[in-house]
């Protein structure tokens, strides 16, 4: 009865976030509790590791999954990757949305599209293209404008 109970225990205090209004979520992040539960058990039991705590085992199968450096902190590993990313965006052809003029009272501002009014539709969108203040819907005309340039 005491290995239920603590089950029961150490699934509440480390249990899979979870805030869905689907059934079968709840009860598949609760399977996958049970089953990171068992794991554990059995690895302590096979490795006679006595002294590793539950949230360790969680962190290291997390980390391992994930293929992060045991050594590092999942906050490190991130801050490295996501460091790269911004100087790529920084330059180049992208969208942006369109800058009302001073006196426009509305927030949002739309202007026709450069390439859907080449093809004879009347299409207004908020969006612009940074580098060349262009005004084009985002997606296949946005794509068509850097085709044609």
């Amino acid at each position: 009865m005491s290995g239920i109970d603590k089950t029961d225990q150490m699934m509440k205090y480390y249990s899979s976030p979870r805030k869905q209004s689907r059934w079968y979520k709840k009860v598949l992040f609760h399977l996958l509790d049970i089953t990171v539960w068992n794991t554990f058990f059995i690895y302590k039991i096979r490795f006679d590791c006595s002294s590793m705590r539950f949230k360790d085992f969680r962190d290291i199968l997390v980390k391992n999954m994930l293929k992060i450096p045991l050594d590092k902190t999942a906050l490190q590993f991130f801050k490295n990757v996501t460091a790269k990313e911004p100087k790529k965006r920084l330059s180049g052809h992208f969208h942006e949305k369109i800058r009302p003029p001073p006196n426009y009272k509305r927030e949002v501002y739309y202007e026709n599209c450069k390439v859907c009014t080449k093809k004879k539709i009347r299409k207004q969108t908020q969006y612009q293209c940074r580098e060349c203040d262009v005004p084009l819907c985002v997606g296949i005309c946005f794509e068509d404008f850097r085709k044609n340039i």
